[in-house]
């Protein structure tokens, strides 16, 4: 039984899903219950007790079930988002097109839930999803895209530059260690340079494989984050990653560089003290010299003055013991005449000194 809006299906061949409007063949549209969602973009419905896989139209979701692939950028969060959009129990409108299967016998089907929004819109407005055409069911391709232009001007899921998987994430996080590499300060010293280049060396080495994930998604081509962008938005990816990943390497080299020029005129300045401590050093040991030079002819000169003096006094004495030796050697002693003891008033015994006559035969007390 199908009531209210959906009604209109069988009627008037209209579904109106929010801002969306979907044209169907009148008849051409089923009721279910949800039994389970399986990824972003197929789920399990049970009409009449019977279990159908369905897959939505003109919408593509990153792969989360392939085991030949690794689960892809946002799938986990497509699938998060129809579980809650279609829990199991809910009510669904599977609307269908010209080809009611694909080739793995999955049905076909743009699904609307009870407030009559069509699903597949909804997965590509929220950037979980890409537009795509399988055969020649193009009805519900319309409202997808007019979704997916909106999901990329509000920067929504793929799109979105703080969603660490996407490629303008990629290019965004490439882009601020570019500005990280910019805003390290060389200093004024050969030490505070040589740390900024270590930390853009570093940042060179993050660019760098930060850019090699980009190149790697980037040619992996079958890859929904590179899929869900055009051309010009490619281009336009891949020029401001190359222009990051230069800007960090430049900015290195250019580190590098004033590191070298200052560690150059640091060793010049070192090399100018060390020279003038030389010449210092030279200049203080010429004094030294020149002092010592000058003490030792003045201690030179006061021992000649010395010396001479001695000479002199040696000459002196020389001359003085010569002319005494000439003295005595002419000296002749006068006659002595005799004067007779003075009679002794010494009483007999008398023995102090003696003065004796000439010829020793008489003497007085002395």
């Amino acid at each position: 039984m199908i009531s209210g809006a959906k009604a209109l299906i069988a009627v008037a061949g209209l579904v109106v899903a929010g801002s969306t409007v979907a044209i169907v063949a009148s008849g051409n549209a089923d009721e279910g219950k949800v039994v389970r969602v399986i990824d972003g973009d197929t789920l399990v419905v049970d009409f009449d007790d019977q279990e159908l896989t369905v897959r939505l139209l003109n919408v593509d979701t990153p792969e989360t079930k392939d085991p030949g692939k690794p689960v892809e950028c946002l799938g986990p969060e497509a699938t998060d988002f129809l579980t809650e959009a279609l829990p199991a129990g809910s009510t669904v409108t599977l609307a269908f097109d010209v080809e009611r299967e694909d080739r793995y016998g999955r049905t076909l089907a743009a699904v609307y839930n009870d407030d009559d929004l069509l699903i597949n819109a909804e997965v590509a407005r929220r950037g979980l999803g890409i537009p795509v055409t399988v055969g020649k069911n193009t009805k519900f391709r319309p409202p997808v895209d007019e979704a997916y232009q909106e999901a990329q001007e509000q920067h929504a899921g793929l799109f979105a530059e703080d969603v660490e998987c996407t490629v303008p994430a990629m290019v965004a996080a490439l882009e601020e260690t570019a500005s990280q590499a910019a805003s390290e300060g060389t200093g004024t010293t050969a030490v505070a340079a040589g740390a900024a280049v270590t930390a853009v060396y570093a940042l060179a080495k993050t660019v760098d494989a930060g850019f090699d994930a980009f190149e790697a998604s980037a040619k992996a081509g079958e890859s929904l984050i590179w899929a869900a962008l055009t051309p010009p938005q490619k281009a336009d990816l891949q020029a401001r990653a190359n222009t990051a990943q230069t800007q960090v390497h430049d900015r290195h080299d250019e580190l590098v560089t004033v590191q070298a020029e200052l560690q150059a005129s640091e060793d010049e300045v070192k090399r100018k003290a060390a020279e003038a401590e030389r010449i210092a050093a030279e200049e203080e040991a010429r004094k030294v010299a020149a002092a010592a030079q000058a003490e030792a002819g003045r201690l030179a000169a006061e021992q000649a003055e010395a010396h001479r003096i001695a000479a002199e006094a040696e000459a002196r004495r020389i001359a003085a013991a010569q002319a005494e030796a000439d003295r005595q050697a002419s000296y002749t002693p006068p006659p002595q005449q005799y004067v007779p003891p003075a009679p002794s008033s010494n009483p007999p015994g008398y023995t102090g000194p003696r003065c004796y006559a000439p010829g020793g035969k008489t003497w007085r007390p002395c």
